[in-house]
C-alpha cells in the first residue's frame, strides 16, 4: 500500500488548483459576459505580478506561488508561523520533482495557462 504524506496533498490540492485556474481562463476567453470570481482573479493577478518580476528564477517563482497559494487557502495567520517556510521548502522541492505540476506551473508563469 502507498504511504499518503501530507507533501502529496499539497501536492493533489496545488495541481487542481492549477487546472482550475486553466479552466477558468479558457472559460474567461470564450465567454465575454461571464463574470470571473474575485479569488480567481486574485491568484491570476498573483501569478501575473510574480511572472512580471525580472529576474526571478523559476525556483523563486515557484515559492513566491506556493507562498501565496497557501496564504490565500489557510490565512494569514499561518502565513506568520514560524515553520511556514519549511512548508513553502518542502512543498516546492516536490513540485520540481514532479513533472506534471511542473509543466502546469510553466505553462502559467508564461500565460499560457
Amino acid at each position: 500500500m502507498t504511504r499518503i504524506t501530507n507533501s502529496d496533498q499539497v501536492i493533489a490540492a496545488i495541481r487542481a488548483q492549477l487546472q482550475r485556474m486553466a479552466k477558468r481562463t479558457k472559460a474567461d476567453a470564450t465567454s465575454k459576459t461571464a463574470k470571473p470570481e474575485a479569488k480567481s482573479m486574485s491568484t491570476r493577478q498573483m501569478v501575473d505580478a510574480l511572472a512580471a518580476i525580472e529576474g526571478l528564477s523559476e525556483e523563486d517563482f515557484t515559492r513566491g506561488f506556493v507562498r501565496a497559494l497557501l496564504t490565500e487557502e489557510f490565512g494569514e495567520s499561518l502565513a506568520n508561523s514560524p515553520g511556514f517556510q519549511s512548508v513553502i521548502d518542502r512543498t516546492a522541492n516536490s513540485i520540481a520533482s514532479d513533472r506534471e505540476v511542473r509543466a502546469m506551473l510553466d505553462n502559467l508563469r508564461r500565460g499560457k495557462a
